[in-house]
């Protein structure tokens, strides 16, 4: 006797109506993601938390919003990358500080995860050049105070900061005319930081101590600020600036180091530095230090 092929028909009910297979189960509908009610630091739900918990970045620098203007800046920052770290240290609509704003990439980050933004800078030059960044890419334009950051942060309101996001001048390098060794150097694109003679290390280190003890009244209490800041070879010698920059800093009543980011960029050119006489580094990363102020 011959079998009936059921595999292309359909199951109807007493009303003549095709009946859904029971056997294809519904997909459940995905959830989006939740803040938790307690969260009071960010807009990040759990999973996007744990992923910014990382300790290394493995970041290239992208070639955008402006930047071979902005690149006139020898220590310039990507403001996406600016834009990710402010992103884990405030809410929407917050606002951030810039003491050392450069050409502005921390207010550029700023502006692209809607936040707001001051900063202060020396040279109006470099402000010039944000102010046309902003121009070109449509993007907000928060103010930048020309001037010694030292004099003009004590006029910012106390406790009207959430988040501090600097990049400081790496001690000789904004006085010096020629970068790494004499065979393979290249012109300096950093401005001189101020009018001062070269400073010792230790010279150096106090400035940038005064200038985060003055920012430290404009933080509000619980907050965090992060640092950029790059080691240097130098003399024969390697320096561990972001380790001497971070014992100055921690020195600051209130201001507790949390932790040390690595920003590792591996769009950044090797160079065959003493070769084929002595190991000299190529550094290709940057230290990002995490204080929060703590009362």
């Amino acid at each position: 006797m011959e079998k009936k092929d059921n595999s292309n028909t359909q199951a109807v009910n007493l009303f003549g109506e095709i009946k859904k297979s029971s056997a294809k189960s519904k997909r459940p509908t995905k959830k989006e993601p939740r803040l938790d009610p307690r969260n009071k630091l960010n807009d990040l739900n759990g999973a996007e938390w744990q992923y910014w918990t990382k300790t290394v970045l493995n970041k290239q620098y992208p070639s955008n919003l402006q930047h071979k203007l902005r690149s006139q800046h020898g220590g310039q920052k990507p403001p996406m990358l600016c834009a990710d770290l402010i992103k884990i240290f405030t809410k929407k609509n917050h606002k951030i500080l810039d003491p050392l704003a450069g050409v502005g990439g921390s207010l550029l980050g700023a502006a692209l995860c809607g936040r707001k933004a001051i900063g202060i800078e020396l040279n109006k030059k470099w402000k010039d050049i944000y102010s046309e960044v902003c121009r070109l890419e449509g993007l907000e334009e928060f103010p930048i105070i020309i001037g010694d950051a030292n004099d003009n942060l004590k006029d910012i309101k106390a406790e009207s900061i959430d988040f501090i996001i600097t990049d400081v001048p790496y001690w000789i390098m904004d006085q010096l005319k020629k970068t790494r060794s004499a065979a393979a150097s290249r012109e300096s694109k950093l401005s001189k930081f101020n009018a001062k003679d070269l400073q010792t290390k230790e010279e150096w280190l106090s400035e940038m101590k005064a200038i985060f003890e003055n920012s430290k009244h404009t933080l509000k209490n619980n907050g965090y600020m992060a640092v950029f800041i790059g080691d240097m070879y130098r003399g024969k010698e390697f320096h561990f600036l972001s380790a001497e920059l971070s014992r100055v800093i921690s020195e600051i009543e209130n201001f507790t180091l949390k932790s040390d980011i690595i920003w590792h960029d591996d769009s950044k050119m090797l160079h065959i530095y003493g070769y084929p006489f002595a190991y000299i580094p190529s550094m290709i990363h940057q230290h990002i230090l995490i204080f929060r102020k703590e009362i």
